[in-house]
């Protein structure tokens, strides 16, 4: 097994380890997903019938609303949380707000694209101390 470390900037401090669960699709936590099961519902393609719960979630994006950091926090509350998320673009405000409330570690901009080199089910463990973030990519 080797790992392959990649920095990113760190906007939430923490550790966590999963499974990737890579969407090709912005996600809002406000309607995409459903905090009783952690299962997609919102019309994302790539995320079709996927369940958020104790994955790396990588996206592109977060589409947030003022009410948005509820959702995740209530996903944590729920245990259907994705355990960290990386995002290629700065976050927005209110799903950081739920994700410091959540413990949950983001990591965006990192300095390789994820996309085609981590595979869904790839093991994917994120560190975050201040604004540094390290992602490690476990490949067979």
């Amino acid at each position: 097994m080797t790992t392959r470390e990649i920095r990113a900037r760190g906007i939430v401090e923490g550790t966590a380890a999963g499974p990737a669960l890579i969407g090709d699709e912005a996600i809002s936590f406000l309607g995409d997903v459903d905090i009783g099961t952690g299962q997609i519902v919102g019309d994302l393609p790539s995320l079709k019938n996927a369940s958020v719960r104790g994955t790396v979630l990588i996206f592109p994006y977060t589409r947030g609303s003022a009410g948005a950091w509820r959702f995740l926090y209530q996903l944590f509350k729920h245990g259907n949380h994705p355990v960290a998320l990386i995002t290629d673009t700065l976050p927005d405000p209110s799903v950081v707000q739920g994700a410091i409330l959540a413990n949950i570690p983001i990591l965006c901009e990192p300095a390789e694209t994820l996309k085609g080199l981590v595979a869904n089910g790839a093991r994917v463990a994120v560190e975050v101390k201040g604004d540094a973030g390290v992602i490690r990519i476990e490949t067979p």
